[in-house]
Parts: structure tokens; sequence; C-alpha cells
């Protein structure tokens, strides 16, 4: 009776504490699906932002060059201004010439016409005179001869006939070489203003080249600005998809460090809800061997009674006869895996302090580490993870004094976070900053507040990150920091 009993006793307990981890098992199964979907997006998401800012770089340098030929397109174009100004200035000069030309050539034109209309008067005289000689023939003669008083005065006044012929010749030849170096003097003033002509013909040649060259340029110019206002509005675009992206990664990012919080919640509830059950079965098995016993003391005292003999009690063994692990062993097998606070022992100061003043629990320590929310994967962790409930918001301080290096979210997965150069080859960084209240080359001092705890980057809740690098490798943080 007894050890039927108790067998089937330890036989139902094992049955409900295999059902419970089946439940466990397809409630984390279920969780982990959840968990999947979120890091399938992200991972998507995150994809994208990596080809936006891949995209990003060849925009802003193709912009970079375009504008660079634009400016260098306005040299040119200032350069060939200033060539066609000089240019037309030659013209202008060129062209002041040839009207100064054109002006002495008029003046000489309007003298020859002058002279050749005095020869054209002397010539008319010089004919008239011949005319009426003709007409009067020897009576002119016969009455020169009769009119003389001697032969000297005819000779005299043959010599005055003479006289007169030779002086309407001489003043008609006069005229004409006149005439002839005003026509010299008009020829070269006409080949001068042909050689000018030339010249200002070749003169607007040359510009009419530089005007092409310069309209050419400012073609050229436009296509480079046309194409660097393209990408400046494809840089706008670019940057209001990444923001999309962000918002919506950072969204889902948010879910599934929800999720993952309510897996853990549910997680402590299911397994302290297990413990309760368990010591619930344990107190009821307590009662079940108490009154086995007691049934078993009483049977005995009865036997011993009808024996007539003195019945002495002896210690009764109800320990279960196979082998059902005890409930200790049981509890152990449950130890809390998921328990956010469970602490690490602090290592020696070395003239640091403690990061976050106001939360003094660490989750994840230095080192190979196990994590749930990705299945059971295990990677090297370069810091300590320190957080408790609620503490979103909470200060984060410089652990040493030093300069700030970095203070932003570069989408590396700390999130926002700020780096401190402490000099002598430290820094420390803090990750996963709701918000950092610090610039590059700030100057900080030990316990200055340089931002607050948040769950940026890739976080799986509220914590802050806490590195110390030494040579640019990571180093166990609590050979730096110490909790107390």
């Amino acid at each position: 009776m007894r050890s039927g009993s108790t067998k089937h006793f330890f036989k139902r307990i094992s049955e409900v504490v295999t059902a419970a981890v089946i439940c466990g098992a397809v409630f984390n199964s279920f969780s982990w699906e959840l968990s999947a979907d979120y890091e399938s997006d992200i991972a998507e998401l995150e994809n994208r932002q990596a080809q936006i800012q891949a995209e990003r770089e060849q925009v802003e340098a193709d912009l970079a060059e375009y504008e660079s030929n634009v400016e260098m397109y306005d040299e040119y174009l200032e350069k060939y201004d200033e060539k066609m100004k000089l240019q037309e200035e030659e013209i202008n000069n060129v062209q002041q010439q040839i009207s100064l030309l054109d002006e002495d050539i008029a003046d000489l034109e309007d003298q020859i016409a002058v002279k050749e209309q005095e020869v054209q008067t002397g010539i008319e005289e010089f004919k008239e005179r011949l005319r009426v000689m003709y007409m009067t023939g020897n009576d002119s003669i016969a009455s020169m001869l009769v009119g003389s008083t001697d032969f000297y005065d005819i000779l005299a006044r043959t010599e005055l006939v003479e006289r007169i012929s030779r002086h309407d010749n001489d003043m008609i030849d006069d005229l004409n070489e006149k005439i002839s170096d005003l026509n010299a003097d008009k020829q070269k003033l006409e080949e001068e203003k042909l050689e000018a002509e030339h010249k200002r013909a070749v003169a607007n040649g040359v510009l009419e080249k530089l005007q092409e060259t310069y309209r050419g340029h400012e073609e050229t110019k436009q296509w480079y600005e046309n194409q660097a206002q393209m990408q400046r509005e494809r840089t706008a675009e670019l940057d209001e998809e990444e923001a999309r992206n962000e918002e919506e990664l950072q969204e889902f990012i948010r879910k599934e460090q929800e999720a993952n919080e309510r897996k853990r919640e549910e997680e402590r509830k299911r397994r302290e809800e297990e413990r309760k059950r368990q010591e619930e079965e344990r107190r009821r098995q307590e009662e079940e061997r108490k009154r086995q016993e007691e049934e078993e003391r009483k049977r005995l005292e009865e036997e011993a009674e009808a024996q007539g003999e003195e019945y002495i009690p002896e210690d009764i063994d109800l320990e279960p006869e196979n082998d059902t692990d005890s409930y200790e062993e049981d509890e152990d097998s449950y130890e809390d895996d998921y328990d956010d606070y469970d602490d690490y022992a602090p290592g020696s100061s070395q003239g640091f302090v403690w990061p976050c003043p106001n939360v003094r629990n660490i989750t994840d320590g230095y080192g190979y580490r196990s994590i749930a929310e990705e299945g059971g994967s295990s990677d090297f962790h370069k810091g300590i993870d320190i957080n408790k409930p609620d503490c979103y918001g909470e200060q984060i301080v410089a652990a040493a004094s030093g300069t700030v290096i970095t203070a932003s979210n570069t989408g590396n997965g700390y999130g926002i976070h700020v780096v401190i150069d402490h000099g002598d080859k430290i820094s420390t960084l803090y990750g996963h900053m709701s918000e950092c209240c610090v610039s590059v080359g700030d100057e900080v001092s030990q316990g200055q507040t340089i931002g607050y705890i948040g769950s940026t980057g890739y976080a799986y809740g509220n914590h802050c990150h806490f590195e110390v690098r030494v040579n640019g490798q990571t180093t166990d943080p609590l050979n730096y920091v110490s909790m107390g």
C-alpha cells in the first residue's frame, strides 16, 4: 500500500511538471516566432538604411564634383568676360580710327573737288580766250600791228600774249599737280582704312569666337548646376526616406523590446506560478506523507496491540522509490535565465566612478554570454549592461574626466552613445542613450552628466552599455568601476 500510493503520487507530480515544460516550450516557440518577425523587419530596414547611406555617399561625391565644376566654369566665364571686354575695346579703337580716316578722306575729297573746279574754271577761261583769238583770226594780228607804234611795241604785245598763255598753262598744271597729290593722299588714307577695316573684321572674328566659347561655358556650367540641383534634391529625398525608415526601425525595435519584455515578464510569472504550484504540490506531498505515516503508525499499533506487544515507533521513510528528481533539484532546473537583475560582483576601482549613480544593477557582464532573445546564441559582450525596472531617463555620468570624442548615433548598434578619451590610452563608451547632452570636443569632469538611459540602437530594453577600452581594446569595466 505504501509503495503503490507513493509511486502514484510522484508519478502525478512528474506528469504535471512535464506538462508545464511542454507549455513553456510552446510559449517560447510562439515568442520566438514573434521576435523573429520583428528581427526580419528590422534587418530589412537596416539593410535599406545601409543602401541609403551608400547612395548618399555617392550622391554627395557627385554633388561635390558638380559644384567643383560649377566653380571652375565660373572662373572660365570670368576670364572670358574680361577677354571679351578687352576685344570690344580694341574693336572700338579700330572703329574710331576708321571714323577718323573717313573724315580725312571726306575732307580730301572736298579739297579735290575744289581744285578740280578751279582747274575746270581755268580751262574754261583759257578756252574762251582761244575761242576769241580764233574768231578774230588775222584781224587780231593786224590790229596788233596797226596799233603798234614801232617794232618793239609789236614784240611787247606778242610777249604779253605768250605770257598770258603760259600763265594759263602753268596755273592748270599746278592745279592738276595738286589734284594728283590730293588723290595720292586719298588713296593712302583709303588703304589705311582698308587695313583698319581688315583689322576690325579680324577683331570681330576673335570676339565672335570668344562669345561662342563663353556661351558654351555658360551651357556647360548650367548643366553642372542642374546636375548639382538634382543631387541636392536626391539628398533631400534620401534624408526624408532615411528619417522615415529610422522612425519605422525604432518603432520595430521598440515593439521587439516590448515583446521581449513581455516575454520575459510572462516567463517570470509562469516560472513563479510553477514554483508556487510545486510548493503547493510539495505541501500536499508532505501532508500525504504525514497522513500515510500516521496511518502506518496506527496500523502498526493495532498489530502490536492485537499481538499483545508494546509498539515501539520507528522513523518511516516515504521517499519515492523511483529515480524522480527531488523538488529542490527540479527547482534548480528552473533557475530563472531571464532574471535581468542578478548582480555581478564588482571589481576594484582605479579612480573611476560608477556611470549610473541611481542604477546599481548589472544584467550582463564582460565576456561570452548567451542571448535568450536571439534563441540562446552566444557572443562576446564587450562591456557591462546596467539597468533596473523603470530606469528610462536615469542620468549617465562621466566615469572620469576627459575629452568627448564621439557624441552621436552612428548606426553601429550602440544607438545614441558617447565616447570619452581620458588620456593614457584609456577611453570609456556609454551606449543606448535616450539622449546625450555633450558634444564632440567638450571637456567633461568626473561625475558630470553626459546623457540619459534609453534603448536606442540594438538593445532589448532600457539600459546603459558601459565599456572601458585600453589601447583601443575592450577590457572588463569592473576592473575600473565599482557599484559600491
